[in-house]
């Protein structure tokens, strides 16, 4: 019987056996992925080995080529058809890379990770990409987004290249020590730098992949048990007028990540995002613009600079 070697990396170290198969075999019932394992149809170093084994480095993984055929991803061709016709270099993208993360300025209309079925995402550009230049270093890590960004939102998206990277980011996420700052046109005139503090609560389904959210004034007594804190501060930079209204060029710092927050808090307090007529935005010739333009990190021992800053303007 034929098999195909897999070589594991640091990354892979530690990683249950089972949880590892399910990588390369995703449709296989854990019963069927039993059985090989007991029938040797699929081995580390050789060896047969028990679901729960974890993983040492330097293992070669040993899997039936009858397995693979039958149980291995279904859908990579769909993909490459896809992508044909959605194709995106990630190497015209990239910000900032090493080998903990990748950074890149994400265009607006494409989703960080896939809504529909037969969509297109960021996330599986970002993934061929890691086979193509580090494939090898690992047989059970993938890529994946550290942080969300808006399907119609452009600029910087961060995704882990190593499991250290990974495992550092979402900690300084969860202690708020990652910092974020945005850009966007938003109608009427802001005259000075002011900081919101509201509730959001999830509202409306309007499509597939899409909701909108409704703000609650933090000042209201009641408040709905669902709902989450959401503190923006925005800044005013350039104020213009066009088709007969005024404009307001600001950027935006956020404390807190809430879905669609700068949009629904912009809206709430009577500046809603020029060109998003779902938070009540006039139709007009100036265009929804919202950026993720900067990210400031704390110290680290990763090689991940201070800050990344793009040009929004």
């Amino acid at each position: 019987m034929d098999f195909t070697d897999f070589n594991t990396g640091k990354d892979d170290i530690g990683r249950r056996l089972d949880k590892v198969i399910k990588i390369f075999l995703p449709s296989i019932p854990l019963s069927n992925l039993y059985q090989s394992l007991r029938k040797n149809l699929i081995k580390v170093n050789g060896k047969k080995q028990k679901p729960d084994y974890k993983i040492a480095a330097d293992d070669v993984l040993s899997i039936a080529d009858v397995l693979l055929k039958q149980y291995s991803v279904q859908n990579k061709a769909d993909f490459v058809k896809a992508s044909a016709e959605n194709s995106i270099n990630i190497k015209n993208l990239i910000v900032f890379e090493n080998e903990n993360i990748l950074i890149l300025n994400k265009p607006a209309g494409i989703n960080v990770q896939k809504a529909k079925k037969d969509e297109v995402s960021l996330a599986e550009f970002v993934t061929q990409y890691y086979e193509n230049t580090r494939g090898k270093q690992s047989i059970s890590f993938k890529p994946g987004p550290l942080h969300r960004i808006d399907k119609q939102t452009s600029g910087l998206i961060c995704f882990s290249m190593s499991l250290e990277g990974a495992r550092w980011f979402t900690e300084q996420m969860k202690e708020h020590q990652i910092k974020k700052m945005y850009s966007a046109t938003v109608e009427g005139i802001v005259s000075q730098s002011q900081t919101w503090t509201d509730y959001i609560i999830k509202e409306d389904e309007t499509g597939d992949d899409f909701h909108t959210v409704k703000v609650i004034s933090g000042q209201e007594k009641a408040v709905p048990q669902s709902s989450k804190e959401c503190i923006t501060t925005i800044i005013p930079v350039e104020t213009f007028t066009k088709d007969g209204f005024d404009f307001t060029k600001c950027d935006f710092q956020i404390e807190t990540g809430r879905q669609h927050q700068i949009r629904a808090q912009s809206a709430f307090h009577g500046h809603p995002l020029a060109g998003d007529t779902v938070y009540g935005a006039h139709d007009s010739t100036v265009k929804f613009d919202l950026c993720d333009k900067c990210l400031v990190f704390p110290s680290n021992n990763l090689g991940i600079p201070d800050h990344i800053t793009i040009d929004f303007r």
